[in-house]
């Protein structure tokens, strides 16, 4: 049987961001480390995730209503999908199909984020499951 885990295709490099953060601060990260989220942190312990789509949504808010100073807190997403090292990607890939998510950060057994998964890594793992032959013992 053959089974790609969650630690053979994700992301290692995490940029993260903090909860107290200015929200064109946080696009600022995304936009100088070219990503399209990252996961926010408070204490070393996860707290949500930021995207871009949710900063877009802060910016436009913002200039309409003539305010400044949104904090990544008030709209990062607090409903995240978590993955451990050792899950298999078949298995978060339909999770994250079932619940629409995006981005998925990999937590080590002490809840610390070691990792994350973006759509093209979860692709490729699918990807090479399906092209990878069967490899029969005995």
């Amino acid at each position: 049987m053959r089974s790609i885990t969650v630690q053979d295709c994700m992301t290692r490099s995490v940029v993260t961001l903090l909860p107290d953060m200015d929200v064109v601060e946080a696009l600022r990260v995304l936009l100088k480390n070219n990503i399209t989220a990252a996961p926010v942190i408070d204490q070393g312990g996860l707290v949500g995730i930021l995207s871009e789509t949710d900063c877009l949504s802060s910016t436009l808010s913002a200039s309409y209503y003539s305010q400044e100073g949104n904090l990544v807190s008030e709209f990062m997403e607090t409903n995240v999908i978590t993955a451990k090292p050792l899950d298999s990607i078949i298995d978060v890939y339909e999770q994250c199909m079932a619940e629409k998510a995006l981005r998925v950060p990999v937590l080590d057994e002490d809840g610390t984020i070691i990792g994350m998964l973006s759509p093209k890594d979860l692709m490729a793992a699918v990807l090479e499951y399906y092209e990878k032959p069967v490899v029969r013992t005995g």
